[in-house]
């Protein structure tokens, strides 16, 4: 007799259908039948018997059930035991970013919070599509991505096609990332337009960034407007284009407090019809780990809407 069995068992008896307790389970019913069966060829006994409302217990059933709730009980406290123990001495967390360059003390923050001997930490800068293929295959454990109003709607179609969660953090206005090479340098509010003779670097194409191409930021100025691109598959090495030259990139206020710090300024655009939100994201039919869990409260305190649109 297998654990997985007497869960079954319960579920069943819980839900007094089949058909539930199969979609409950997220397995076929027909195998949920076939293990049924197996449990009571090893029992020797009938444990459920049907009726016009489903499935009910047998008399043998209802004595089994009790002393199945007694076993998976204590099967869990020893999962919990094994889990407090384990965090003392392991942690492990994986994220996916896209669209957005976290604070560098954001890492040591979260060493500081947990308690453990040995830490692992993972963080993967990409492209938005790809923050959603590394989590749907488990490569990381959360997804971290900021997009704009017109990308959001395939954000949410493509989350749901890869059985994913989204969770808003926030919400804010497009900014523009200047280093003081460019004249723009120090300015609180710029035209789009006065952003065309330099150069706009990015991170490399993907199905959410093509979507940007035949948008229009402020009604007269469109992201295929901007002749001269450099495209850059990280993160550092964009920030430090930015401050070594007169290029800009196209940020969020997430990462203002960030770039201020290696003398890059962010400016508002006037006329702009592009917002910003900041989303998590996760496998819908998993739980997150407790470390995981620690790492992303710490990025909803640090850039949740509390803190203001600033």
């Amino acid at each position: 007799m297998e654990i997985k069995d007497l869960r079954y068992f319960v579920e069943i008896a819980e839900l007094k259908s089949m058909r539930k307790a199969a979609a409950s389970l997220y397995i076929s019913q027909p195998n949920l039948t076939r293990a049924v069966k197996s449990l009571e060829s090893e029992l020797g006994e009938q444990i459920f018997k049907r009726s016009n409302r489903g499935v009910e217990l047998t008399e043998f059933g209802e004595g089994l059930y009790y002393y199945a709730q007694s076993i998976l009980k204590q099967v869990n406290e020893i999962a919990k035991l094994r889990q407090e123990t384990k965090k003392y001495v392991e942690a492990r967390v994986s994220a996916a970013i896209g669209g957005i360059i976290l604070r560098d003390d954001m890492m040591l923050q979260y060493y500081e919070t947990i308690k453990a001997n040995h830490t692992s930490i993972s963080l993967f800068e990409i492209p938005v599509e790809k923050v959603l293929n590394y989590v749907e295959t488990g490569k990381a454990d959360i997804g971290i991505v900021s997009v704009n109003n017109v990308q959001i709607r395939a954000l949410r179609k493509l989350s749901e096609l890869k059985d994913l969660e989204l969770h808003t953090i926030g919400y804010g206005p497009l900014y523009v990332h200047v280093g003081k090479n460019n004249p723009l340098y120090g300015r609180e509010e710029i035209e789009v337009r006065e952003l065309l003779p330099f150069t706009k670097i990015q991170m490399p194409a993907d199905y959410f960034a093509n979507i940007n191409y035949s948008m229009s930021i402020d009604g007269s100025v469109g992201m295929m407007d901007f002749d001269k691109t450099i495209t850059v598959n990280n993160y550092h090495a964009i920030i430090s284009m930015v401050k070594r030259t007169d290029a800009f990139i196209f940020g969020n206020k997430w990462q203002k407090e960030e770039l201020e710090k290696g003398q890059i300024c962010s400016i508002r655009l006037k006329n702009c019809s592009i917002e910003r939100e900041l989303l998590w994201l996760k496998r819908r039919r998993e739980t997150l780990s407790d470390k995981a869990e620690d790492f992303l409260k710490l990025i909803v305190d640090c850039y949740g809407d509390k803190n203001g649109d600033t």
